[in-house]
């Protein structure tokens, strides 16, 4: 298995000879104009650019994996550029409808039980994509679907993966480790947050929390210094791999690769 940190949440996920772009954001940058409940309400985003150009990224490309429709997991520069017949798994029914408005043809909203692509087995997993109570007044107050979802990759001969998608620490998170047993997990660990209710991803408590949960567990901490409503920059997280002696913890930059299993 082959992980591309392409930048923020997005990335190329080679898996049982197959490529899958994950959550792709392919603003220039300072696209996008701050959020004004956000710690930085100065920051436009993304904050850097992307480390390849969007038509090299979009090569070899196999299927789309998205996890849900907010603007810095797939934007309108990605909807325009991205072939419109390529697989798109997403969430569910309800991003698949509007996914096809945008002209997708090809859209499989994914379930709990399971779906196939060539050898590969994907199962959503659930998330919770903020603090119980003040996520969902947020998402209401801000007009957007608070819903997200993780996914796990299986296939004879590769490692399991487990892409844990926006989500606090949670109860998904330990019984997806238990239950489906990945030896890498992605986790998008930001901290991002706005003021007033909470954190909405994994911040450093969350990340300590899944290292005394799992300390043997390979983690990719990804989602990393390109939104204006971060609390949590590679700096930090690789002051706590310091602190942890968390040999297991990768923080790559943004087109670094990562190689896992054989």
């Amino acid at each position: 298995m082959e992980f591309q940190q392409i930048r923020s949440a997005t990335a190329i996920i080679t898996y049982a000879g197959k490529r899958f772009l994950l959550d792709p954001m392919f603003a220039p940058k300072d696209a996008f104009p701050p959020l004004e409940l956000s710690d930085h309400p100065d920051l436009r985003m993304p904050l850097h650019e992307l480390p390849l150009p969007p038509e090299k990224i979009v090569e070899g490309i196999d299927a789309l994996l998205v996890t849900h429709l907010h603007f810095d997991h797939f934007d309108e520069y990605a909807r325009q550029l991205l072939p419109k017949d390529l697989p798109l798994f997403c969430q569910d029914e309800k991003d698949g409808e509007q996914l096809r408005q945008w002209g997708f043809s090809n859209v499989r909203p994914l379930h709990h039980s399971g779906d196939t692509f060539g050898a590969i087995k994907l199962t959503k997993v659930g998330c919770l994509h903020g603090e119980p109570c003040r996520a969902e007044v947020l998402y209401e107050k801000i007009g957007m679907r608070g819903q997200a979802c993780g996914v796990v990759l299986q296939a004879r001969g590769e490692v399991g993966m487990y892409l844990a998608g926006d989500t606090i620490y949670c109860d998904y998170v330990e019984a997806a480790i238990n239950l489906f047993k990945p030896q890498v997990i992605a986790v998008n660990t930001c901290g991002a947050s706005m003021r007033g209710y909470g954190h909405i991803i994994f911040d450093l408590a969350d990340l300590r929390k899944l290292h005394a949960f799992a300390p043997k567990l390979q983690v990719i901490a990804t989602h990393l210094d390109n939104v204006g409503h971060a609390t949590v920059w590679r700096s930090d997280v690789q002051a706590l791999k310091q602190e942890l002696n968390w040999q297991q913890l990768a923080i790559p930059d943004d087109g670094a690769v990562l190689h896992y299993g054989s």
